[in-house]
C-alpha cells in the first residue's frame, strides 16, 4: 500500500543510510509550513547547501531523506496515516555548500527535531514481482562483445512507438530498471541467470489515456518480457527491508 503523496524529485543521488542523531549534520536554518494541494505533485529541489520543497507529504520527505527506492519501503501504522499524508513546504539552508548525501542526513535531523520523527528498519515479507525464467528457457541472450563496457542505450528506430533498448554486457537484472516505474511493489531478479549479456528489448509505449502507468507495465510490458526474452514476472511475497514509522507529529511552524 502506498502512503506517500506524489512527489517529483528534481535531483539527487546517493545517501548514507542511518547515522547517530548526535553526529548527523543539520541545517543552519529551516522553515516548515503546511502546503496541502493533493491534486498536484509535490516537488523537492536540493541544491548545494540548501533544500526547498513544496506540497510534499511527510512520507515523501522520509523516502527522500533515507533514499528509499519506493513507497513499498515505508510502513506507516494506521494511527499515523493522517500525519504521513500531510503536506508541507520546507525551505532549509546549511552554513556551507553540501552535497546531496549530506542534505539527506540534514533532512533526517530536521524531521526528527521538528516532526519528532522516530523510525526503525526491519525486514518484512512484502508483495513483490519476481523475475523468473519462463517455460522453454531464456531467449535472445548473447555473449557480450569482447572488451565492451557495460551500458544501455536506446535505438533511434522504435517499433510501434515503443522504445528499443539495447543492453551491452549487462546482467538480465538490468531490465528491471526500465520497467519498475509506476509499480507499487519491487521487482526482484530470481532468474538465477549468472553473467552478463548483449540483448535487446522493445519497451511498449504507454498511452496515458488508457490508464495508469503501473497497469500498463503489468498488462503490456510483462507479457513482452516473456515473448521477447523468455523471462516472466510473477507476483509473490519476499523479505524486503522497510523503514517503519514509530512516531510522527505535526511540526511547529516558524
Amino acid at each position: 500500500m502506498s502512503f506517500a503523496g506524489a512527489v517529483l524529485i528534481v535531483f539527487g543521488c546517493g545517501a548514507a543510510h542511518g547515522q547517530n542523531a548526535a553526529t548527523r549534520p543539520a541545517f543552519a536554518v529551516a522553515s516548515i509550513k503546511p502546503d496541502n494541494h493533493p491534486d498536484s505533485a509535490g516537488i523537492i529541489r536540493p541544491t548545494p547547501g540548501a533544500l526547498t520543497a513544496e506540497n510534499t507529504a511527510l512520507s515523501s520527505y522520509i523516502r527522500w531523506a533515507w533514499n528509499l527506492k519506493g513507497d513499498y519501503q515505508i510502513w506507516v501504522p494506521p494511527a499515523l496515516d493522517t500525519i504521513a499524508r500531510s503536506r508541507y513546504a520546507i525551505a532549509a539552508k546549511a552554513d556551507d555548500p553540501a552535497p546531496v548525501d549530506q542534505l539527506r542526513l540534514m533532512l533526517q535531523t530536521l524531521l526528527a527535531e521538528r516532526f519528532h520523527l522516530v523510525v526503525h528498519s526491519e525486514t518484512r515479507n512484502s508483495p513483490v514481482f519476481a523475475l523468473v525464467v519462463a517455460k522453454g528457457g531464456p531467449k535472445q541472450l548473447h555473449d557480450p562483445a569482447p572488451d565492451n563496457v557495460p551500458h544501455m542505450d536506446i535505438d533511434s528506430a522504435s517499433a510501434d512507438g515503443g522504445q528499443h533498448w539495447r543492453f551491452h554486457n549487462e546482467p538480465v537484472s538490468a531490465l528491471i530498471g526500465i520497467m519498475s516505474n509506476g509499480l507499487d511493489r519491487p521487482i526482484l531478479d530470481m532468474t538465477g541467470i549468472q553473467g552478463s549479456f548483449d540483448f535487446d528489448f522493445v519497451l511498449p509505449a504507454w498511452n496515458r489515456a488508457e490508464g495508469p502507468l503501473g497497469d500498463h507495465v503489468v498488462s503490456d510490458v510483462f507479457p513482452e518480457v516473456q515473448r521477447q526474452l523468455g523471462l516472466r514476472l510473477q507476483a509473490q511475497t519476499a523479505p524486503i527491508d522497510v523503514l517503519v514509522i514509530d512516531r510522527a507529529e505535526k511540526p511547529s511552524e516558524n
